[in-house]
């Protein structure tokens, strides 16, 4: 990670849904990070302003959208970028804070898979026609099962322990597709860009 990552702000979950709320929006900003991350994780890049545009649609404000709002929907995007690129494994998904109630983050999380799975999808990579590496295959299939899962669980330490093991599953899953859409080009060229 470089010297100019350091200085972006935290992105937490709390902190982004007050912002949406700020915005007039009725999305959720998991489902944002998780379309995000999707695209990313297929290896493509947005310009800054196409990003913002792209976001904005998605979170749909009642009001209007400043210069500082924009800046916030930009470091969003610089964040994510970053922790996938993290030599350190960085990446999370965007869930609610740890002693947020367990159906809470477990909604959470499946709406996060749904949604990656959604821009992840749309990008390209796959095809019917074009087989997967198996080890791909095995992680969209768990990603779907997640998106799948039934959210209303008993909140006890098995439960709890349960989350977090699915949760790190998803992020190393996430993480290992990002690493197989994001080789550097033999070319040494730069991922496509989504105008």
């Amino acid at each position: 990670m470089s010297d100019s990552t350091t200085n972006l702000p935290q992105m937490r979950h709390q902190d982004l849904v007050r912002f949406f709320e700020l915005l007039g929006s009725g999305q959720s900003p998991t489902a944002l990070h998780a379309s995000l991350t999707g695209v990313l994780a297929a290896g493509h890049r947005m310009e800054p302003n196409d990003w913002v545009e792209w976001a904005t649609d998605m979170m749909g404000p009642s009001e209007i959208v400043t210069a500082d709002h924009q800046a916030v929907i930009k470091a969003l995007y610089a964040t994510t970028l970053n922790a996938l690129d993290d030599a350190n494994m960085s990446f999370r998904p965007l869930l609610p804070a740890d002693d947020s109630p367990l159906s809470e983050r477990l909604e959470a999380l499946s709406d996060w898979c749904g949604s990656f799975l959604g821009a992840f999808g749309t990008v390209g990579v796959v095809a019917e026609d074009k087989a997967l590496p198996e080890e791909i295959e095995e992680i969209l299939e768990d990603l779907s099962a997640i998106a799948q899962v039934d959210t209303e669980q008993d909140s006890d330490a098995q439960a709890e322990e349960d989350f977090t093991a699915i949760s790190e599953h998803v992020r190393m899953g996430v993480l290992n597709l990002y690493l197989e859409y994001n080789q550097p080009a033999a070319d040494g060229k730069p991922a496509p860009t989504v105008h």
